[in-house]
């Protein structure tokens, strides 16, 4: 989840992570120990030994870890094309003014958040009409700390409905006006969200015979273990009710299934 198109430049039941449980030694009795002879009844009471069997932490999930998770070129359909990149963040980009706080985690999730593995995968339509799409991958320390995204994202739903964003199309036109409703989820992985983002982009300073233009892009966030997965999608106004494809959506999140 990244910059102002979402996570396009770079743009959440929890799975538990591995906790290291220590095990309680007790000591037998020694016979060179004059105490292993006396009185059971004088000795103090010995605390039983725990039974819990110690589990291995996950292993954390690298940028490598998540380009290899990625779609490979055959297995695209319905798509024509495709391209990855590693997401890499501008630490001298400027934040963009957003009218409404609780809107920010829609346009930046991770801003003012340190850098984690990212990367992302675009693709193209080889349809009559014109799509676009991409998946944005984002490894988290842990599958506590990936649920603890996405729960950040649910909760920040109910308090953006619309926003604005100041000079979004060149610096001098009026901006961006957004509206976020909220739509059913997929039930895949570990839990997942979904919306559609209406934007309405006033483009007069660049293109004095269009007034503004109008863009309708569906969010579904997917979380598997430590990663969360946005499946964005970019459609035209006449077919502004189009899912991402699930040709594409399940087998990526099967593939992420393997790196746990």
């Amino acid at each position: 989840m990244n910059g102002a198109g979402g996570r396009a430049n770079g743009r959440r039941s929890t799975a538990a992570a591995g906790l290291l449980l220590a095990t309680t030694l007790t000591t037998g009795c020694n016979v060179a120990d004059p105490a292993a002879h006396a009185d059971p009844k004088s000795l103090p009471a010995t605390p039983a030994a725990a039974s819990a069997t110690p589990t291995n932490a996950p292993r954390a999930i690298n940028t490598a870890d998540l380009l290899a998770a990625t779609l490979p070129d055959d297995q695209i359909e319905p798509a024509g094309r495709t391209e990855k990149r590693v997401s890499k963040r501008d630490a001298e980009w400027a934040p963009t003014s957003i009218s409404n706080p609780d809107c920010v985690p829609f346009i930046d999730p991770y801003r003012y958040k340190p850098q984690l593995p990212e990367v992302v995968q675009n693709f193209g339509s080889k349809e009559r009409y014109e799509w676009g799409a991409s998946t944005t991958l984002t490894a988290h320390l842990s599958p506590a700390d990936a649920a603890k995204e996405l729960d950040e994202l649910r909760k920040a739903m109910q308090g953006c409905r619309e926003f604005h964003i100041r000079g979004i199309a060149s610096g001098n036109g009026s901006g961006t006006r957004m509206i976020l409703t909220t739509v059913q989820a997929p039930a895949q992985g570990d839990g997942a969200l979904a919306y559609n983002r209406t934007s309405w982009t006033d483009v007069s300073d660049i293109n004095p015979d269009t007034a503004e233009i109008r863009t309708i892009e569906r969010f579904t966030v997917v979380r598997v273990g430590s990663v969360i997965a946005e499946f964005r999608m970019s459609p035209s106004d006449s077919v502004e009710a189009m899912q991402f494809p699930l040709e594409l959506m399940a087998p990526q999140i099967r593939r992420l299934h393997e790196l746990r």
